[in-house]
């Protein structure tokens, strides 16, 4: 993604070395060519587009992206996206561990670990009834976008109104300029009058390109000033994610509603068990408290339930006065020591 004075519009260099890989590989299995030989057509070629184009860090991420999974195509191996990714990176990282600085490096992995990550959801929330190109053309520059914000914030704190759309118009555009600008370089030296059919296509879909950066630029709050720092890549973070949930929310309102039902259960019974542990926490601690308490008083441990004093199975409370040898005050009915006794015969 580029950010400056015009919006943003996608450098596709992901798009432009698919592009490159997917013509020689047409031409070459149109040529009758067997799939090893095709695969190896196929590299060559894009590793001449590398060289043409410069070995720029984005420039050779995608294009040791493809390179591995074209690899992995024709030894007849099936792979993901993130899987290629993260072989990509990792190899470019053990080649030259100073890309790890380089934000054109890191916004080229972010771009595409949006659209391979993020990308197939967004295809999946439009309606059934919006064509396949169509809602690949919507998905993969809004993945990228939402990926890439955060590092864009970092380098330039503004945020472009108009990135989303620029990107959807410049995008049927790439495919020309890529392909029949790249064809029409090797024709320059042998025939440049077969070149110049290829090249004026390509330079006027390449300054309709600059034509849509310029208009969308000219647009009344096209640059909208962003915090600057961690701020204002941890409120574009933040942005990405309310536009993500938005987006699901206006696409896929019942799907997106049961979710919200569900994360609701499970967040009341997260805090459920997690005041019942907390209480019985809190009952430990307190007892723990007052045996120590008792113990810095030189009181026996009570045990609960049970008068420690007396050490017997009494429950404390039901008889305060134990060991007390106390006299019943009021007179008992079948007691026989309280009896008045009779007077002796012939007496008063």
């Amino acid at each position: 993604m580029l950010q400056g004075d015009p919006p943003p519009v996608s450098t596709f260099t992901g798009a432009n070395c698919s592009l490159i890989l997917g013509a020689l590989l047409l031409a070459a299995r149109s040529l009758r060519f067997p799939r090893a030989p095709a695969a190896a057509a196929a590299l060559a070629g894009l590793a001449l587009f590398v060289l043409m184009v410069g070995p720029d860090a984005s420039v050779l991420r995608a294009a040791l992206m493809g390179a591995i999974g074209l690899a992995s195509l024709s030894g007849g191996r099936t792979g993901r996206g993130l899987s290629f990714l993260c072989l990509a990176v990792i190899g470019l990282l053990l080649a030259d561990p100073g890309l790890g600085i380089s934000f054109s490096f890191l916004l080229s992995v972010l771009a595409t670990l949006g659209i391979v990550v993020a990308g197939p959801w967004i295809m999946e929330w439009l309606p059934a009834g919006v064509p396949r190109w169509l809602a690949g053309g919507l998905a993969v520059p809004l993945s990228a976008q939402l990926f890439c914000g955060p590092v864009i914030v970092l380098l330039q704190p503004q945020f472009s109104s108009y990135a989303l759309v620029a990107n959807i118009v410049a995008a049927p555009l790439v495919a020309p300029v890529t392909i029949l600008g790249t064809a029409a370089v090797p024709l320059v030296p042998l025939a440049p009058w077969a070149a110049a059919v290829p090249m004026a296509v390509a330079g006027s879909c390449a300054g309709a390109v600059a034509a849509v950066a310029r208009f969308f630029a000219a647009l009344p709050g096209a640059a909208l000033e962003w915090p600057e720092g961690p701020l204002g890549a941890a409120t574009m973070v933040l942005l990405s994610a309310c536009t993500v949930l938005v987006l699901r929310l206006g696409l896929r309102p019942h799907a997106t509603w049961r979710l919200a039902i569900g994360l609701h259960g499970k967040t009341v019974e997260f805090l459920d068990t997690w005041l019942s542990r907390s209480r019985r926490v809190q009952v430990r601690a307190s007892s723990r408290r007052s045996g120590m308490a008792d113990r810095c008083r030189g009181l026996p441990r009570r045990s609960p339930g049970f008068d420690a004093g007396r050490r017997r199975g009494s429950l404390r409370g039901t008889n305060p006065n134990s060991g007390r040898n106390q006299e019943w005050l009021l007179r008992r009915k079948h007691d026989q020591g309280l009896r008045r006794r009779p007077p002796p015969p012939g007496g008063m």
